[in-house]
Order: C-alpha cells, then sequence, then structure tokens
C-alpha cells in the first residue's frame, strides 16, 4: 500500500538516485506538515475546552512535529545542492544537523510538560472531558501510527536518518497521546489526579526520544566508523584486480548520501611507476563504478619474494591469530644491505584500545620479532584508529 502510493505521488522517473531520494524525502517532510498542523488544531480546542494539561502537552509535542517536519523539508532542499567552493564536500550533512534540530524541538517541549506536569500533580484540577472528545484522541492516536509507519517505510527506502527520526517523532507523539487517552477516562471516572500523571509520562516519551534522535545526530556529525560490511565490499572489489596484493588502511568519510573514501593499496616494488599508476586508475574506475564513489589510493610497494618477507609474513600471521589486539598487519618489508638491516610492517589495532595497550602491544611484537630474526632491527607503524 504504501508503495503504490508513494508510486502515485512521486513516480520513478530516470532522475539520479539523489533527486528522486530528495523528491520522496520532501514529499513525507510536507505529508508531516500537513498531518501535524491539523491534529495540532484539533488537540489544542479539545484541551482547552476540557482544561486538561496532557492533552494540552500532546497538542505541543505535536506542534513540535510540525517545525520538525518543516526543518526535514528544509534538510533535503539542503542537501540536494551541490558543492561548491565554501562546501566542496557538498551540503549532505543538512540531513544530520535538521535531525539535531527536532531533537533539541522535543527536549524543550519535554521538559516545559515535566514542570506543568508537576504543578498538575500538586493542585489537582478536575476535569470532565465529553466522550467524543475522547473518541477523536484516540483517532489521532491511529492518523499518528500510520504515518510513522509509512515514514520509516520510506526511510528505510531512501535509507536516510532524518526520515527515520521524523518516523520515531510520530510514533512517540502516537505513544503519548494513547496515554492522554488513558488519562481522559481516568479524570471521567473521577481520578483527577492522573491528567498530572500522564501529562508527566507523555513529556517522558518526548525527552527520551529526544535524546535517542540527538545522539545518532551527533554520532553522524562527529562521524561514525564504517560497517564491517562496508569494508569487506571494498576488500572484495579491490583485491581481484591485477597487479594488487592487499589492501588496508580503508578510510570512509561520510556526508549524507555522498561518501568518500581513501585505501592504500599493495604492490610488487618492482613495478615500475607506469605500471603502478596504471594499477592505481584501475583500482579508482572499478571502485567508482561498483560504489559511486572515487576514492582516494595510496600505493605501498612490498617484497613478495623476499625469502625474508615470507618468512617474516607467516611468523606474523601466526603471532596476530594467538593476539586478540591486532586485527591486520600490513605494509611488509625488509631493508637488507651493508648498511641497513631493518624489518617494517604496519599494524592495524582493534578500536577503544588504551594507549597503555597500543604501546605494550608494539614492544611485545618488536620484541617476538627481534628474538626471531636477529640482527635486524624493526620499525612498526601503527595505523590511527579511523583506518581499518
Amino acid at each position: 500500500m504504501f508503495e503504490r502510493f508513494t508510486n502515485y505521488w512521486v513516480p520513478k522517473s530516470k532522475d539520479r538516485a539523489i533527486e528522486y531520494r530528495t523528491k520522496v524525502g520532501i514529499f513525507q517532510g510536507w505529508i508531516s506538515v500537513l498531518v501535524n498542523t491539523i491534529l495540532f488544531g484539533i488537540k489544542l480546542t479539545i484541551g482547552i475546552m476540557a482544561g486538561a494539561i496532557s492533552v494540552i502537552a500532546d497538542a505541543f509535542h505535536t506542534l513540535a512535529d510540525v517545525i520538525g517536519s518543516v526543518v526535514v523539508v528544509w534538510a533535503f532542499h539542503e542537501s540536494k545542492k551541490p558543492a561548491d567552493p565554501s562546501h566542496p564536500f557538498g551540503y549532505g550533512r543538512a540531513e544530520y544537523i535538521a535531525t539535531l534540530i527536532i531533537a533539541v524541538f522535543l527536549g524543550v517541549a519535554g521538559i516545559e510538560f515535566v514542570q506543568a506536569s508537576f504543578e498538575r500533580i500538586m493542585v489537582p484540577t478536575p476535569i470532565n472531558p465529553e466522550w467524543w472528545m475522547i473518541y477523536i484522541i484516540s483517532f489521532t492516536v491511529i492518523i499518528k501510527e500510520i504515518t510513522a509507519r509509512y515514514g520509516e517505510f520510506l526511510s528505510k527506502k531512501i535509507a536516510s536518518g532524518t526520515l527515520h527520526a521524523d518516523a520515531w517523532h510520530h510514533r512517540s507523539d502516537a505513544l503519548s497521546s494513547l496515554m492522554v487517552v488513558v488519562a481522559l477516562i481516568a479524570s471521567k471516572m473521577g481520578y483527577v489526579s492522573v491528567d498530572g500523571w500522564a501529562g508527566l509520562v507523555v513529556a517522558g516519551f518526548i525527552l527520551w526520544t529526544g535524546f535517542h534522535i540527538a545522539r545518532g545526530a551527533i554520532d553522524d556529525l562527529l562521524g561514525k566508523p564504517p560497517t564491517e560490511g562496508e569494508l569487506e565490499n571494498i576488500r572484495r572489489i579491490v583485491i581481484p584486480i591485477d597487479g594488487v596484493l592487499g589492501v588496508h588502511d580503508i578510510t570512509i568519510h561520510s556526508y549524507g548520501r555522498e561518501k568518500f573514501v581513501s585505501m592504500h593499496v599493495e604492490i610488487d616494488a618492482n613495478e615500475n611507476p607506469s605500471r603502478a599508476h596504471d594499477i592505481s586508475e584501475k583500482v579508482e574506475e572499478i571502485v567508482e563504478a561498483n560504489l559511486g564513489v572515487e576514492p582516494t589510493v595510496h600505493m605501498d610497494p612490498i617484497q613478495p619474494e623476499h625469502p625474508i618477507v615470507n618468512d617474516l609474513q607467516n611468523f606474523l600471521g601466526t603471532y596476530c591469530n594467538s593476539e586478540d589486539r591486532i586485527t591486520n598487519v600490513h605494509d611488509i618489508r625488509v631493508v637488507d644491505t651493508d648498511e641497513h638491516h631493518v624489518i617494517l610492517f604496519g599494524l592495524n589495532l582493534i578500536p577503544g584500545i588504551t594507549q597503555t595497550d597500543i604501546v605494550a602491544c608494539e614492544a611485545q611484537i618488536i620484541g617476538s620479532v627481534k628474538s626471531n630474526f636477529p640482527g635486524f632491527e624493526v620499525e612498526v607503524k601503527v595505523s590511527p584508529i579511523h583506518r581499518y
């Protein structure tokens, strides 16, 4: 049903995926504005007529939805703007800003209604709502849940955290309205203080939703690590390319739907510069064709035919299998001349490891390599935490 409804109002065309995504996001935003504006008017009118703080709180929760939905529309308008000299990575993170704004509105509304609800609990005020009022508020619960499910459907369809936040905004409003219905029925039966307690529960829903949404938005703004699936996808694409011996130190930056990738690609140190350049061009071409991103490729020369390198690879492979802190060893090279005898390699360590553990892990592996390959100095480079 949702699919047919969406295709009727936002038909698929030959637009680029990013343009279709923007149209869907704006469409959902205006649907939310329309639905929430109507429900705000209904709830506020009933709340004033019945004198119910829980209903008035719920009405302003819905008003926050209206503002949040306008922000959603703004975010999708902004995110479709092309990159410019002032914003060379585009405007994709406008969605994250919009999500954070929605969370702030929720937090402010929640705090205000905590105060109002406590006042109603301390000084209960009798209310006597009509049954038609209760029926209408009950109907708004159904409308909001349908809107929430539609928003969740669209958020998955276009992979939008902003629409996901907006959907939860709707769902929190539906849950708060359900609590209001319970409060109105209880008040009609003579339990006067239930109105204040229900208002407090509604405020709790608002605050919890705001916190949940804000945490996700802040994570996106600060930068989240790539998923293991994203990393494996890149490795799966790059490793089979002719001339590539390994890939590591992958970094992914996200700007909304736009992603920027950098990686270190291992090649044979005996390759001439022209051949090395051709390999890097091929990596960029294939990654862009498969993932829609243009990567930055750093070439690392290694010595796959060197006898000590082979022995070292076997040793480090066995060592790392017994060391939980190490996720990857790369760039294994050996300098073996009359003047210099040096073993060099890089390490990727597990996320969240402390600096003390990093130093200890580095010292242990250096000591182990020196004892098994006497006469060599050992230099280890630990990759930054944002590389995988």
